[in-house]
């Protein structure tokens, strides 16, 4: 099986955030599996079948969506050096080798979401 490296920061909207750098993955996994991995299970989630597939996360490490603040993902875009916040499902997207990942407790802002790190830069998509 062929293992890529991959980063993961999770944010938890604290100031409170925990790096996963160089985490070695069967390269055939997306990122629901590799969250489900890094935080030892410690996910809720409902799962939307058909069409969608896809799982929408509602708690990390026991950090619950609440109100209006809840668990986002991010895509670090290396050629831009900037975050993109995903446009797709967790279960929709790819790992590859180097990609960098956040997920980002925050409040909900449709149409303005803040970046995984205070001051970071964000891009429409990578």
């Amino acid at each position: 099986m062929n293992m890529i490296a991959v980063n993961v920061l999770i944010s938890y909207g604290n100031g409170t955030a925990k790096w996963y750098n160089e985490t070695s993955v069967p390269s055939n996994w997306n990122a629901y599996m590799l969250t489900l991995y890094l935080t030892k299970c410690e996910v809720q989630s409902v799962f939307y079948g058909p069409p969608l597939n896809e799982h929408f996360v509602t708690s990390i490490n026991g950090v619950s969506n609440h109100d209006s603040v809840s668990w986002s993902i991010w895509i670090l875009c290396q050629g831009q050096r900037a975050w993109a916040y995903s446009q797709v499902g967790v279960d929709l997207i790819p790992l590859t080798n180097g990609l960098t990942l956040a997920w980002a407790y925050e409040p909900s802002t449709p149409g303005n979401p803040q970046p995984p790190l205070s001051g970071a830069k964000s891009v429409g998509s990578c």
